[in-house]
């Protein structure tokens, strides 16, 4: 470790120089990063309504049902910022937030309650979206560097909050809304490579595996296929 030099007045007015270890710095780097993970055309299976239809004698909400057992997925697409604390030259923890945009479509069927009267039922194409931030937090080990690249290996976890889950009636002028109660926690695990394009910039990039536990969400990509492969890509800036 470095050592500097202060000075401190003695009893004969004469300075007098102290050696004292310097404080160990933790390195910093801001992280913009752009995921993107795997998706399913259909998901084949026993479907449910997304709330369970009330009677037309004693109707109770608005439900969305789907019918058939096709549903097609969209590509599940992140972007987020954060920062990399480097503690040793293995060791180091990343910490950020991130938003996520998740999209499908089935066949279903519409049917609206107002004022406790339902109306007639509309069968018409269906399309979700649903919109998650979150926070993730990673343990990261260093394999082996050099001055133009780096490859190390992490793990880690998720919390995600779906702040939005809306479905369109195609066709029609007709959105639906829905709110999402509890927490979307997942764990992921991988080995990146980061190339260094200059003493404070490298760009990364992180496959992973992603599991996402079953937390009464919203039915999704996720729901249908718990476990996925991710692609991260980004910028480290060191600061």
């Amino acid at each position: 470790s470095s050592i500097t030099r202060t000075h401190a007045p003695s009893a004969t007015n004469e300075t007098v120089w102290v050696d004292e270890p310097e404080k160990k710095r933790i390195n910093t780097s801001l992280v913009i990063s752009g995921i993107a993970g795997t998706n399913s055309p259909q998901s084949n299976g026993s479907l449910k309504p997304l709330r369970a239809p009330g009677m037309l004698t004693d109707p109770v909400k608005t439900t969305i049902e789907q019918v058939g057992e096709e549903t097609t997925y969209g590509l599940p697409v992140s972007v987020g910022v954060g920062v990399k604390l480097n503690f040793t030259k293995r060791w180091s923890l990343g910490i950020g937030v991130n938003y996520t945009l998740l999209t499908s479509s089935f066949n279903g069927k519409y049917t609206e309650v107002k004022n406790g009267v339902a109306s007639m039922p509309i069968s018409e194409r269906i399309k979700n979206t649903q919109h998650y931030i979150g926070i993730p937090v990673n343990a990261y080990y260093n394999i082996l560097g050099s001055k133009n690249i780096n490859l190390y290996a992490y793990a880690g976890g998720t919390v995600e909050k779906c702040v939005s889950d809306k479905y369109e009636v195609l066709s029609t002028s007709i959105v639906h809304k829905e709110k999402t109660k509890g927490l979307q926690l997942s764990a992921n695990a991988g080995i990146g490579v980061e190339f260094l394009l200059g003493q404070h910039l490298g760009l990364y990039v992180d496959p992973s595996l992603r599991y996402y536990f079953d937390n009464n969400q919203p039915k999704s990509i996720r729901t249908a296929q718990p476990l996925t492969f991710g692609f991260e890509m980004g910028l480290r800036v060191r600061l």
